[in-house]
């Protein structure tokens, strides 16, 4: 209605504008000159009011309109106009900046995580170019010693090896490791992980960097509260019997007399606790063969015979249990090994492989040998059910087992081997089969 209202009024200053100057041109037809001077400044009176009345109009949806163009949400406008238009200008307005404030409480709560993190985390914009970085959280800034940075290429002038690496793969999507000075310090490994993003046409890039040094430490600390755990309960599975029977035989001594059933309750009593300390002993003594394992005498060694010539010793068991065991050896390997440690790494992995077939209906057993580069690999396969992706994690602990007739230190055991011999064991899932990788230095 409003709006209405004043576009009548609009039209009736353009109105009486023409009859003016209609009026204006029969003055002067007429020669009345100074009557149609009148005419012309009632005519200027008019036109200027009437873009004073069309600038009040318009002025504030522009002012409007303008702050929602530059994301100004500073200003405060009130609806206090019966103009539609401005009303809705308004609203419109008043929307936009909450949603603003939504946004930035949300970028606020984002950046708080993202630099809480203890991992590096930069993210950058491919396109358009030239690459800018978006995102640099603080964990990288203070770990590497720089500056607010917004050219990408700048990076080069502080993290040389970094940049080159990244430029080098065109900012591809991959995992691997670098060696980066730190604040011209010793050089550190760090792990690198990419990732790509199309948002709307642009590309942004994701890099996630994270200390070998940490990650190590960290999945140290674990395995130990995980050891600790594992020997406190082997420890108290034992002494809480003991303590029980011993408390018992206590209050049999201090009877007056004992019958035959409470000289029974002694001799079980005694028997149990010697079952028991007999097992504590038992565990000890594990326990210190995976704490002072002797350092490896090497010598070099042809790992095909090796593997053939233990092998050679459970054919008839592979016979008995109908496991087909296959290989895949490379013949000119001749790794640096304790020939003694080295065996007892096989016999552990073979072991365990066998204990996996047990329930399987297909039998397989594959050992496969080969060099990359540096390092000698051999892998380990059985087709024995997968190990559960929930223990994985567990199953180099010391004292760790799901059978109940194991001992829980044959991986442990052979992965304190491989790392005295300056190499790794470790587990994945591979064609679908259990495989443990043992790698060695080609030396």
């Amino acid at each position: 209605m409003q709006n209405k209202r004043e576009t009548l009024q609009l039209v009736f200053r353009i109105f009486l504008m023409l009859i003016v100057i209609s009026a204006s041109g029969l003055v002067f037809m007429q020669y009345y000159y100074f009557t149609g001077i009148l005419f012309l400044c009632l005519l200027a009176v008019l036109i200027v009011e009437t873009c004073f009345f069309v600038d009040r109009y318009f002025s504030r949806i522009d002012k409007i309109l303008s702050a929602m163009l530059h994301e100004d949400y500073s200003a405060d406008f009130q609806i206090d106009t019966r103009n539609q238009a401005v009303q809705n200008s308004i609203r419109l307005y008043n929307q936009l900046r909450e949603k603003e404030s939504r946004s930035r409480s949300q970028k606020l709560l984002y950046d708080q995580i993202l630099n809480g993190l203890d991992s590096g985390l930069i993210i950058l914009k491919l396109s358009p170019q030239p690459t800018q970085i978006l995102f640099m959280n603080q964990y990288f800034q203070h770990y590497f010693g720089l500056p607010t940075l917004k050219d990408w290429s700048l990076m080069a002038n502080y993290l040389g090896e970094f940049y080159a690496l990244l430029e080098e793969r065109k900012f591809g999507e991959f995992k691997t490791a670098l060696d980066i000075r730190v604040d011209k310090g010793e050089r550190q490994t760090f792990i690198l992980q990419t990732s790509r993003t199309q948002i709307k046409g642009d590309t942004y890039y994701t890099i996630l960097v994270d200390s070998i040094h940490r990650v190590i430490y960290s999945k140290e600390n674990e395995a130990w509260v995980n050891v600790m755990k594992v020997i406190s309960h082997e420890l108290m599975n034992s002494l809480a019997p003991i303590h029980a029977l011993a408390q018992n035989m206590n209050e049999i001594l201090h009877q007056d007399q004992w019958d035959q059933e409470d000289l029974q309750d002694m001799q079980l009593s005694i028997k149990t606790i010697i079952n028991r300390s007999n097992h504590l002993r038992d565990f000890v003594d594990r326990y210190r063969k995976l704490t002072m394992l002797p350092t490896p005498v090497l010598q070099q060694v042809k790992l095909n015979d090796l593997i053939h010539n233990m092998m050679a010793n459970y054919q008839y068991l592979l016979d008995e249990q109908r496991i087909q065991f296959t290989t895949l050896l490379d013949e000119q390997l001749y790794p640096q090994l304790d020939q003694a440690q080295f065996e007892q790494v096989l016999i552990n992995l073979f072991t365990n492989s066998i204990h996996a077939l047990s329930t399987s209906k297909v039998k397989e057993i594959h050992i496969h040998t080969y060099r990359d580069n540096t390092r000698i690999f051999l892998e380990f396969m059985d087709s024995g059910p997968l190990i559960d992706t929930e223990i994985v994690s567990k199953i180099f602990l010391p004292f760790y087992t799901t059978r109940k007739d194991g001992a829980g230190i044959g991986l442990s055991l052979s992965k304190s081997i491989i790392e005295a011999h300056q190499g790794y064991l470790y587990y994945q899932v591979k064609s679908e089969r259990n495989c443990f990788v043992v790698v060695l230095m080609d030396r």
